[in-house]
Parts: structure tokens; C-alpha cells; sequence
């Protein structure tokens, strides 16, 4: 019995973890201006992984999304706006590297606008990303639009798998002791 409680709280512990994972983030705010030209305004909070954010780059698809032009880039960072081009199937793209120091854990910055014409319908959609290594090579990648839950989130449900162990322990023990009498 013990070993099954044992099982199901680490049961619970792994599906929880993630929630818990540091990772970086990206949040975009989109603002239509008339018709089908939108800007985007992007903030970058650096959450653990990696420990400073020096490069990162956001992807528009090429189906999605053309005419591609940087408004406004933050100070002391240096980015460039790359167009989609649909007969070569490539995604267009802001990447923007830290000239001094980035952004360390904990820290957010914003300031990175680009105006773009969206060819869809409704609101743009979610965008891919990638925090950029020393190496040039990506070291995180995620979705604009993704939120990594607050960790009281997390705990909340680790409350409640608990809540539910406990419950199980309960109803484990009166039939045992419904049986021994």
C-alpha cells in the first residue's frame, strides 16, 4: 500500500514538474493599425534558461505574414528583419544580439516592434522563437503566445494530487477496517 502511495505522489511529481521549469519567454502584444498592417510590440523576460539571453529570433510564417519592417529595436541591441519569401518556403524572421550585457534572469526587456501585414483572418497567430547560443545554435525554443505558469500554479495542483492520495489512503484504510471486523 505504501508502495502504490509512493508511486502515485511521484506520479504526481513528475507530471507537475514542468510546470515548475524555468525557461525563457517571449510575449508579443499585436495592435491592428488598418486593414491587414499590424505591429507587434515584443517583450523578452529571461526565466533561467539560459542563465543571460545575448540573441534571440522570432519566426513569421511566410503563409502568414509579409512586408516585415522593424520599428523600433531596445537600446544597445542589435536587430534585423529578415522578409518571408514564399517560393523558397521560408519564414521571415526579427533577430535581434545583445551589444553589451543581455538579459539575465529575471529581467524583461521590451522595445522590439515590427510592423508587418498579416494575410490571415482574426488576430496573428502564435509565433515560434529560439534563444540563440554562444555558438550560434539554439539553446531554447518556444511559442510566443506560451505561458509558463506561475509556480502557484503548480503548487495548487500538488496540492490537489495530494489532496486525492490522501483521500484514496482514507477510503484504503476503512476498507481494511470494514474487513478485519
Amino acid at each position: 500500500m505504501k508502495s502504490r502511495l509512493l508511486a502515485s505522489l511521484l506520479v504526481g511529481a513528475a507530471l507537475v514538474a514542468p510546470l515548475c521549469a524555468a525557461a525563457a519567454s517571449i510575449s508579443a502584444t499585436y495592435h491592428q493599425l488598418s486593414g491587414s498592417q499590424w505591429f507587434a510590440d515584443f517583450v523578452v523576460t529571461g526565466d533561467g534558461s539560459p542563465s543571460v539571453i545575448n540573441e534571440f529570433t522570432i519566426y513569421f510564417p511566410e503563409t502568414s505574414f509579409a512586408s516585415l519592417v522593424l520599428n523600433s529595436s531596445a537600446a544597445n541591441w542589435d536587430s534585423l528583419i529578415v522578409q518571408p519569401d514564399t517560393g523558397l518556403h521560408s519564414a521571415g524572421f526579427l533577430d535581434s544580439l545583445a551589444l553589451g550585457s543581455g538579459i539575465a534572469t529575471g529581467a524583461s526587456l521590451g522595445g522590439f516592434e515590427v510592423k508587418f501585414n498579416y494575410l490571415g483572418q482574426g488576430l496573428p497567430p502564435a509565433l515560434h522563437f529560439d534563444i540563440v547560443g554562444a555558438n550560434f545554435q539554439p539553446v531554447f525554443s518556444g511559442i510566443t503566445v506560451a505561458a509558463v505558469p506561475e509556480p502557484e500554479v503548480a503548487w495548487l495542483m500538488l496540492l490537489g494530487l495530494g489532496a486525492i492520495a490522501g483521500a484514496r489512503v482514507r477510503r484504503q484504510r476503512r476498507v481494511q477496517t470494514g474487513s478485519a471486523t
